[in-house]
């Protein structure tokens, strides 16, 4: 069986909204779903001066998370899917990031916009902190994915941003291997500006539109060659945008539904900043869940 796919969730139903996600991911992979909440425990003052009052709170509150947690494993279960739960105390990156390490696990998926304590997390330090030391690739689900109607987690199309660098290309190999098991067909885009916007402070002696037509030709030919590292019996599309590559990439996630973006997190240029920084922000704000793969990590 694959590594655990570790869910954390803040007993919001829009956190729950990530769980279609994780479902369909774990059955592609052949992988248990590790379930977990992490309560941040009674007030430090509350807890040196009543101690017998901590302590009943603490019970009562580890029991609800225990018997919210267990429910939401046991309709899991009951979709074919193996389960695990556990309740942490304490907060919440350090214990989120202690379990995918305590549990070997091969992916971390969170919902980007939780009514309480992801929300927190995601808007704060705490999800900052996940994405970047999280040690496995990140599936984080936003808000629009989060209210998709009807079908919500089915992937039926996978987005693989590329640049032309070989830190990009590593998405492939997880891609091609979450497409097998999906039975999806695969997206392959690459953004290229047009030569106005690559020369802002004036543009060279040259013709404008035969360099564009080259760029692009080249471009054409990159993503016929990354198409070559995915299993050949996938299905693949390639799609040559221009423009700025956030920009772009929206927009064709929205006009090809695409269900799943897997992406590398340290590409260069400009999906290096898709991955770290606010146009990392944007992507995840887009209608399709945003898988992260560090560099040699597959899920």
């Amino acid at each position: 069986m694959s590594q655990p796919i570790v869910v954390a969730l803040d007993t919001s139903e829009l956190s729950e909204g990530a769980i279609p996600y994780a479902v369909s991911l774990a059955k592609a992979t052949g992988a248990r779903l590790s379930f977990v909440t992490v309560w941040e425990g009674g007030e430090r003052a509350l807890i040196s001066s009543l101690p017998d009052v901590a302590s009943d709170i603490f019970k009562r509150g580890e029991e609800y998370y225990e018997n919210y947690l267990q429910g939401i494993a046991k309709k899991v279960r009951a979709q074919g899917v193996d389960t695990e739960a556990e309740v942490r105390t304490g907060e919440p990156d350090e214990e989120i990031l202690a379990l995918v390490n305590q549990r070997k696990a091969g992916m971390l998926v969170i919902a980007s916009h939780g009514r309480s304590g992801l929300s927190r997390w995601w808007y704060g330090s705490v999800a900052a902190k996940l994405v970047r030391e999280a040690p496995v690739p990140t599936l984080i689900v936003g808000p629009k994915a989060l209210e998709s109607g009807p079908g919500a987690g089915a992937i039926r199309r996978i987005l693989v941003p590329l640049d032309g660098s070989e830190m990009a290309e590593q998405a492939l190999p997880p891609a091609g291997k979450l497409a097998t098991g999906l039975g999806a067909e695969v997206h392959l885009a690459e953004a290229v500006r047009w030569v106005s916007q690559a020369f802002i402070y004036g543009v060279p002696e040259v013709t404008i539109a035969q360099v564009d037509e080259d760029l692009e030709a080249a471009a054409r030919t990159y993503l016929a060659q990354a198409r070559k590292k995915l299993p050949k019996e996938t299905k693949v599309e390639a799609h040559i945008m221009r423009g700025m590559p956030a920009d772009a990439l929206i927009d064709l996630v929205a006009d090809k539904e695409i269900d799943l973006v897997v992406m590398a997190s340290h590409a260069r240029s400009g999906l290096a900043r898709i991955a770290l920084g606010s146009v990392a922000d944007r992507m995840v704000q887009g209608k399709a869940p945003v898988l992260l793969i560090r560099p040699e990590e597959h899920p």
